[in-house]
């Protein structure tokens, strides 16, 4: 199959299990509501922000590459997910970007972006407090107590008599957030991935 013909595919690395769970809901997301038909797209899990140094150019040169072209797909775009928190208190970069992004470029990948997000995934979380209210069926619109949305979140599963695990206690919840009001306040952060993944919405 020749290249021309080959149809467009996006990687998007995360650092974490709430990051995979979350984006792979997103692309649900974008794939219901776009008035364009989405990129082909997946989501890997690097299990840990240092690793996008290590681990990125050769998961993509060795293993996501290779079982595109076999569906007849290119891997046209990479786009690494990272939660900012990590990256403001360290007195040396934790990833050099640019690095990566040359890495990338070099297998021969066009595009490349970056999502940052403020300050950790549970705060684009917590963008839906409406519904994970609902979900948690709390009978009234919390007050919020914590020194992040880490704990924050961690004190309305405490109120619901629950107990707050990365990944997995969001997992069933993002069937049911509000992905329009997440996006609606991060729009900027989301800007450059959803121009890769050919998404539009009104």
């Amino acid at each position: 199959m020749g290249k021309s013909r080959l149809k467009p595919h996006v990687v998007i690395f995360v650092e974490g299990d709430t990051d995979q769970i979350f984006f792979e809901g997103l692309l649900e997301f974008y794939r219901k509501h776009s008035t364009t038909p989405v990129h082909s797209c997946e989501v890997r899990n690097l299990k840990g922000v240092s690793r996008y140094t290590s681990k990125v150019t050769g998961k993509l040169q060795n293993e996501i590459c290779p079982k595109a072209l076999k569906k007849g797909l290119e891997v046209k775009a990479v786009c690494c997910s990272y939660d900012t928190d990590v990256f403001e208190f360290a007195e040396r970069p934790v990833v050099d970007w640019k690095k990566v992004e040359r890495e990338v470029k070099m297998l021969g990948i066009k595009e490349f972006c970056q999502v940052r997000v403020e300050r950790m995934i549970e705060d684009w979380i917590l963008d839906d407090l409406t519904g994970l209210t609902k979900y948690l069926r709390l009978n009234e619109m919390p007050k919020l107590s914590g020194n992040n949305a880490f704990d924050k979140i961690q004190s309305l599963f405490k109120r619901a008599n629950k107990v707050y695990f990365k990944g997995i206690s969001i997992k069933s919840f993002v069937g049911v957030i509000d992905y329009a009001s997440v996006r609606k306040c991060r729009k900027e952060a989301l800007k450059e991935l959803e121009t890769l993944l050919n998404v539009n919405i009104d």
